[in-house]
């Protein structure tokens, strides 16, 4: 039996800018370990590792630039870097993503694969908050794909998952991770729903989790975007499980290292 999570959240993600001719700020140099609060999780980079869709036998750097969504640092609507002119304080964003719609109609299999995981990991990651009188910016980052992302495949254990029933966590949960955290999508469709998953407590009494879970959303499809809409709500699930972590004991004096930790999410917007 597990016990529920409730997150209550009033934003998160990024959403394009509406005007049809925004000119962002654009933020030089490549995001730095210091500048990220919540770090694209060792799950994330396993479960987009598994989905890659090309041999890889070597690490290699992708250089993306993402729009990011201030108030939450959620990253979004990614492009090659190279695609930004250098120099210039803002860009039209417009003309970049028309830019990237044309350059990938000339993309390699290889480069489309690794760039389709490099963005799909940035937008699971969140920043520190920035200068809160800009809503929009660009940044740079530079996420590495390669065969240390790998993880072993999830497997049942013999023994029972433990639940919060016979578990602390080491610290509290932070609610504005919570807020955070809360799915772009999920949010823009008013979308609740509950995610069910069993992750492994290693070593470190952090959390790996490998099971794809079980979602339940309400409404159970967003046309067009349902496919995302799990995705993410998995991930989001995934980001949240990696800033937990338990104490060495069990209630009853047992180990919790090597076991498995099971619970569920609520995912829902404010009443």
């Amino acid at each position: 039996m597990t016990i529920m999570l409730v997150l209550m959240a009033a934003a998160s993600g990024v959403a394009a800018p509406a005007d049809e001719e925004m000119m962002l700020p654009v933020g030089y140099g490549v995001v730095q370990q210091a500048d990220i609060r919540v770090p694209i999780s060792d799950s994330v980079r396993a479960a987009t590792w598994d989905e890659l869709e090309i041999p890889l036998d070597r690490p290699v750097p992708v250089r993306l630039a993402c729009i990011i969504f201030v108030p939450s640092g959620g990253p979004g609507n990614c492009v090659p870097a190279s695609l930004v002119p250098p120099g210039q304080e803002r860009v039209d964003w417009d003309k970049i993503l028309e830019a990237r719609d044309k350059a990938e109609r000339s993309t390699s299999r290889v480069d489309a694969a690794l760039f389709k995981a490099a963005a799909r990991r940035l937008k699971t990651l969140r920043l520190f908050p920035g200068d809160q009188r800009t809503v929009f910016s660009i940044r740079f980052f530079e996420e590495v794909v390669g065969p240390a992302d790998a993880r072993p495949r999830f497997a049942v254990a013999p023994e029972p998952a433990l639940t919060t029933r016979n578990v602390l966590f080491a610290e509290p949960l932070d609610g504005r991770l919570l807020q955070m955290l809360y799915p772009a999508i999920a949010m823009r469709y008013s979308v609740n729903a509950q995610v069910r998953v069993t992750c492994d407590i290693g070593a470190d009494l952090k959390l790996l989790c490998r099971d794809r879970g079980t979602v339940f959303s309400n409404p159970a499809e967003v046309p067009g975007y349902t496919a995302q809409l799990m995705e993410d709500l998995r991930f989001s699930t995934y980001q949240l499980a990696s800033t937990i972590k338990l104490q060495p004991k069990t209630a009853d004096g047992q180990d919790v290292a090597g076991r498995q930790f099971a619970f569920a999410v609520h995912w829902s917007l404010p009443k």
